[in-house]
């Protein structure tokens, strides 16, 4: 992690974001404030973010004593971002009962919030079901989609941030721009095109054993990746923006439209080899992200 995050730096991304899950069998850091201040020791430019942070499961003065020092120790470079959990085992290994989060999640979000405007950590939320989504509009959070969430149902959720953040009363001066995490491999290779959806489809295998459901909104079916595992995995595997750089900013440029200026690329995955991910780092980095840069300054 240490090392991809100087790789980061030095091709010029942004902000590296990490996210956590318990006792689960790989691919999860159970401790994203000590992993977020490593990173944030060897690095000058890059920002730290929690994507997401299992809120109810923390003692709230606590983590925000150690956001707000991370902040000021990073010069500014760390986000909170956070979430509720849905795991019974995550919750009972915490000591935690589950029927506790609502509650503790905004005894939580209330102390964050105050220490945000005391010069803590910028806070953000992950949310995919209508009211904790329109609940971070009217607390005027920024959210971080999953990657999970195909860009209609971005669409469809971003409206209803909206209308949160519209009824909260605050001026559309201050609104912020949300965020999507998206699964992306950039090539024009067919083989390479499909080594990379299979490790984004062993990725999601993984959300199976978590036990995850997108829940349906709308118009947008439910996704059970425990009871429909299969059918949920390949409908996923379609939120994958891959091919030229022409067609990945193509496909980047639809988020923008409807105000979802941060994009965090998913790029670790279940079996891809380290080569291969620096080989996109550095290609989305070169043929990608300048251009998208330029958009944003035009």
């Amino acid at each position: 992690m240490r090392e991809l995050a100087v790789l980061m730096e030095e091709l010029g991304y942004d902000e590296l974001w990490l996210s956590e899950h318990h006792f689960f069998y790989d691919g999860y850091c159970p401790a994203l404030l000590p992993a977020a201040a490593s990173v944030l020791s060897i690095t000058e430019r890059l920002r730290v973010g929690t994507g997401m942070l299992l809120l109810p499961m923390y003692d709230p003065e606590r983590l925000a004593a150690l956001a707000t020092d991370l902040t000021v120790r990073s010069r500014g470079r760390f986000d909170l971002g956070v979430g509720m959990g849905y795991r019974d085992v995550e919750f009972d290994g915490h000591g935690v009962s589950r029927k506790q989060r609502m509650p503790r999640m905004v005894t939580g979000l209330d102390v964050l919030e105050a220490a945000e405007a005391d010069g803590g950590a910028p806070i953000w939320m992950g949310a995919q079901l209508v009211e904790p989504v329109k609940r971070a509009g009217l607390r005027g959070h920024p959210l971080l989609f999953s990657a999970a969430l195909p860009f209609e149902r971005c669409r469809t959720l971003t409206k209803v941030w909206e209308d949160g953040w519209a009824q909260s009363g605050r001026p559309e001066s201050q609104r912020p721009a949300l965020g999507a995490l998206r699964n992306i491999w950039l090539t024009e290779d067919q083989r390479e095109r499909e080594a990379a959806r299979d490790w984004v489809r062993a990725s999601y295998v993984q959300y199976a054993g978590l036990g995850w459901t997108l829940p349906a909104v709308g118009d947008h079916q439910q996704q059970d990746y425990a009871a429909q595992t299969d059918k949920a995995i390949a409908d996923t595997v379609e939120t994958t923006i891959t091919g030229s750089a022409d067609e990945c900013i193509k496909q980047l440029r639809q988020f923008d439209e409807v105000g979802i200026r941060h994009i965090a690329f998913r790029l670790i995955l279940d079996g891809e080899p380290r080569p291969a991910l620096e080989s996109q780092l550095r290609r989305l980095a070169d043929k990608v992200l300048p251009r998208l840069r330029d958009r944003v300054a035009a």
